[in-house]
């Protein structure tokens, strides 16, 4: 392992889904990103994704214990992160994504951030570098990646080959229900009929999309996607960006730098301005 007598911050977002690590130095540059499936017991797999590989920077003394080096500190963020005891800090989503986005970007102007994740969506909105309001849907898991994945297996679509084949829909279908168990179902029926899988998995995006805009109405001209689902499905950040434009003409969307890794970020720099 590199030896290092400097600061170094990290932030390990624990979501529903991927475990998200980031390193950051003493002025904020990223010396790592690690990422490893969420599995339990869930300290165990935290701590193995800080830990990294034989040889790799970490923030632990030993293999065998919890004792942070000197100079290290660990933020925690995401679905699991008060049940981290050996990190010295925790963090909320909404914070961390806000933090993260706003470090890489230093929008002047007001913004809202739209975030994906595993269990729930989130819409944040900035105004004058600080966080305005925010809504958080937890209720039910359409428009969340656990919707998205589980009905790609019910359709036996790797995730990754989903954006090209919703890309190729010739028809805008709708799924009826939001519940997962009978979207599953109504899946399993429009295939019976013979629907396309492409047309199928345009209507499971254009559910997401109309799910989180439900949530609540985006006011500012400015909305940054974060989170790993948007980043792996960019079909559905061009859907957003359509529906959002189609309400707002002067809208302007992107995709943040680091998508996947913004709470990770947001936890690293809280550590070390605090």
């Amino acid at each position: 392992m590199p030896e290092t007598d400097d600061e170094i911050y990290w932030g390990v977002d624990c979501g529903s889904s991927e475990i998200k690590v980031v390193a950051l130095d003493m002025q904020g540059n990223i010396l790592l990103k690690r990422k490893q499936k969420t599995l339990f017991p869930l300290q165990d797999h935290v701590r193995h994704a800080l830990s990294g590989d034989a040889g790799e920077l970490t923030p632990f003394v030993d293999t065998d214990s919890n004792t942070i080096r000197p100079g290290h500190k660990i933020i925690a963020t995401g679905y699991g992160r008060k049940y981290i005891s050996f990190a010295h800090d925790a963090l909320t989503e909404i914070k961390a994504h806000f933090i993260g986005v706003e470090s890489q970007l230093e929008l002047a102007q007001a913004y809202s951030i739209i975030d994906i994740g595993g269990q729930d969506s989130k819409i944040i909105a900035i105004d004058h570098e600080k966080v305005d309001q925010f809504i958080i849907n937890r209720k039910c898991a359409a428009g969340t990646g656990a919707y998205i994945e589980e009905l790609g297996h019910r359709l036996e679509v790797p995730l990754a080959h989903m954006t090209a084949l919703a890309s190729g829909n010739d028809k805008e279908l709708s799924l009826n229900s939001y519940c997962t168990v009978f979207s599953g179902q109504e899946v399993i029926k429009v295939l019976m009929n013979g629907e396309r899988v492409e047309n199928i998995i345009y209507a499971l995006y254009s559910s997401v999309v109309k799910r989180v805009m439900e949530m609540t109405t985006i006011t500012t001209d400015n909305v940054i996607f974060s989170g790993g689902v948007l980043r792996f499905h960019p079909k559905l950040v061009d859907m957003f960006t359509e529906k959002l434009t189609e309400a707002n003409p002067a809208m302007k969307t992107m995709l943040s730098p680091n998508a996947q890794y913004c709470g990770a970020i947001g936890a690293a720099l809280h550590g070390q301005n605090t």
